[in-house]
């Protein structure tokens, strides 16, 4: 992206912040209606009068969908190598290790809102160094409310520049930041302040530079906050750095190492040696990751729930409005004679119908005006349950389901099947998300993770491991040009076998078959067992801990009973008297 000459950067940056909110405008408009309706909004389309009564399917709709499951990341070599497939498990152990010190359970449970009812959702990726010399991954799901592509593009791969927009405080400006408080003192806010505390709001921008190469732009209002040409490339001090030349050689996770010096042939068979370099790794993508429901024809968005079902919304509201309008209009009101000795609150009864004098005292009775709201009733199922087919929702899936008994639990799982494979592409789309932010933390820590991460991990003996994840050993040498190069090929996406796509109860179930079909074992080997408990454990099943502890405390027990039998032997093997008989002779 060429930025205009004679313009401060400041002045570009913002017009085309602006420019980029204008065109977004409409589309804000439709995340804002979605938003509205999934909080039960009364509006009535083309009408200025408010429904008198909500009946909110779309919150139950959307929330019968949300899945606390959180894709498990599966990494794969491009190329087959027992080294390649040993550093892919090691992406994978760091890309777990990652997530379990994120606040991933939160995040998931705000992305799968933002998907359904926006149509997507928004993550950002960072590299943070915690101040601690340390780095780590950072992690942000946003709404799409405050991210603001370039116009006309749907994917992010495309884009020249996409904005940010987040609120915050100028304290926390001078933190992140690192500028002066004189400085943040120029910060901005959009919009009428919440009156909470003073905030400002914050426009982050990723754009391309003339090179190719990935800026980022930072600003608040007349503050430029940060301006960092070439964002991802390696800093030491003020200036860029291409290659690290080690001055010792760097240590390997397979007990090598790579020389400070490195030794190539030449063109005419002889040998030359020149200091090691090991080229810095740079991302070159827009660390964004969008998450789509449905995909959508030229949309960076999916398709939202929202807007299917908003027409059965609007009738269901309208219809319900009615019920309730029929119910506070019908009364029951009693038949007293004009000179009756009694008294009517009328606050209760809202009115009285006097006789004539002279007419029969057998009057005496009620006229019943409640209205017949039966037909509206059934109107009002009959919407909501097109609302549910549209989206592919059934009331087994929804646990609702009143005929229960009289089919069998296979027919009823067999429902369930049904209708989660009618919602397949959309667990399919989360899977792709997932994918790409494992592929980006994995990028990040290739260029910036200087120091050795030890990880841990249980194996399938449910063993405690040690792994590591080195980001030199994905350095290759070409022993031709004695040129080192960074190997980034490697394929990203969901492990489905970690139950992410099964119930756990449904796990529990398939692991006890197994256990009583003898696939594990025999199953009263106390071995087999703790096969067993270990599958449970890892499907979450209650207190499989405890059993996991207990027959593994079996096992060790019978390795000491076998130690303490191999030792009596070779104490009876020395026995003098079989050696050298009663009498002591050889």
């Amino acid at each position: 992206m060429k930025i205009e000459e004679g313009v401060s950067r400041l002045s570009f940056f913002s017009s085309l912040y602006e420019e980029a909110k204008e065109r977004h405008a409409g589309i804000g408009e439709e995340l804002e209606r979605n938003e509205r309706q999934y909080r039960g909004d009364d509006r009535i389309d083309g009408s200025t009068e408010r429904a008198t009564a909500v009946r909110n399917i779309t919150y139950e709709i959307v929330e019968s969908q949300v899945s606390s499951d959180i894709p498990q990341p599966k990494v794969t070599a491009a190329e087959y190598s027992e080294e390649r497939e040993r550093l892919a498990h090691a992406i994978e152990r760091l890309c777990v290790s990652v997530r379990d010190e994120l606040p991933f359970e939160e995040m998931n449970d705000l992305d799968e809102r933002y998907t359904y009812v926006y149509g997507g959702s928004v993550w950002l990726v960072e590299w943070d160094e915690n101040g601690t010399g340390r780095g780590g991954v950072r992690i942000d799901c946003i709404s799409p409310r405050d991210f603001f592509p370039q116009p006309e593009l749907c994917r992010i791969e495309d884009m020249e520049y996409c904005f940010f927009r987040f609120d915050t405080t100028r304290e926390e400006l001078c933190r992140r930041y690192g500028v002066k408080p004189e400085v943040a003192a120029d910060a901005g806010r959009e919009g009428e302040s919440d009156g909470i505390g003073e905030t400002v709001t914050v426009v982050v921008c990723y754009y391309r530079g003339e090179d190719g190469s990935v800026c980022r732009f930072v600003f608040s209002g007349d503050a430029v906050l940060e301006d960092a040409v070439g964002y991802f490339k390696r800093r030491i001090g003020d200036r860029h750095a291409d290659a690290e030349r080690p001055n010792k050689p760097v240590p390997l996770s397979g007990g090598g190492a790579i020389p400070q010096v490195t030794a190539y042939l030449r063109n005419d068979g002889s040998v030359g040696r020149v200091p090691t370099e090991l080229p810095y790794y740079e991302i070159d993508e827009f660390p964004i990751v969008v998450r789509r429901n449905t995909a959508a024809d030229r949309r960076l968005l999916g398709q939202s729930d929202c807007t299917f079902i908003r027409p059965q919304q609007q009738a269901i509201n309208k219809v319900e409005s009615r019920i309730l309008q029929k119910l506070m209009r019908g009364s029951v009101t009693p038949i007293v004679p004009e000179d009756a000795q009694i008294s009517v609150n009328n606050s209760v009864f809202g009115q009285v119908i006097r006789l004539r004098p002279g007419e029969s005292a057998a009057q005496y009775g009620k006229v019943d005006t409640t209205p017949d709201i039966s037909r509206d009733v059934l109107e009002a199922e009959r919407l909501y349950d097109q609302a549910k087919r549209i989206v592919g929702i059934s009331d087994t899936y929804q646990g609702m389901d009143t005929n229960v008994g009289n089919i069998s639990g296979v027919a009823r799982q067999l429902q369930v099947s049904q209708t989660a494979g009618r919602l397949e592409s959309k667990r399919r789309m989360k899977n792709a998300a997932y994918a790409k932010l494992d592929r980006l933390i994995f990028l990040y820590y290739l260029s910036y993770a200087d120091e050795i991460r030890d990880l841990c991990y249980l194996d399938a003996w449910g063993r405690e491991q040690n792994v590591s994840f080195n980001r030199y050993d994905f350095y290759r040498f070409d022993p031709e040009t004695g040129v080192y190069s960074v190997d980034d090929r490697f394929l990203f996406s969901a492990d489905l076998g970690q139950g992410a796509q099964i119930g756990r109860e449904s796990l529990w179930e398939r692991n006890l078959a197994n256990l009583k079909a003898g696939t594990l074992g025999d199953p009263s080997d106390p071995a087999t067992l703790l096969r067993y408990w270990q599958q449970q454990e890892r499907a979450h099943y209650p207190f499989a801990r405890d059993q996991v502890e207990y027959f593994r405390g079996l096992g060790k027990g019978k390795e000491v009973d076998r130690e303490n039998e191999d030792q009596n032997e070779r104490v009876a093997d020395l026995d003098p008297v079989r050696l050298f008989g009663e009498k002591g002779d050889l």
